[in-house]
């Protein structure tokens, strides 16, 4: 199982949780898990190196958008 998926709302969105998992664990592929959708955490296999620890969705580095409106003369 290469694509995880959460067990509640069967997202794709799943990464590494906040807690570390034990070694032992970690050796036969099971991870603590975290769905960015729902929130819920959850132990789950993986294959080592296809769940990212950081969360799919890339930060804003600035404001996006368009710019205020210019006042012509001042």
């Amino acid at each position: 199982m290469i694509a995880q998926r959460c067990p509640k709302c069967r997202s794709r969105r799943v990464r590494r949780g906040y807690t570390d998992t034990p070694l032992l664990l970690r050796l036969i592929g099971v991870y603590n898990l975290l769905c960015d959708n729902c929130n819920l955490l959850f132990r789950g296999f993986a294959v080592p190196g296809t769940v990212p620890e950081r969360g799919s969705r890339r930060r804003r580095r600035g404001a996006r958008g368009r710019p205020g409106p210019h006042r012509a003369g001042d």
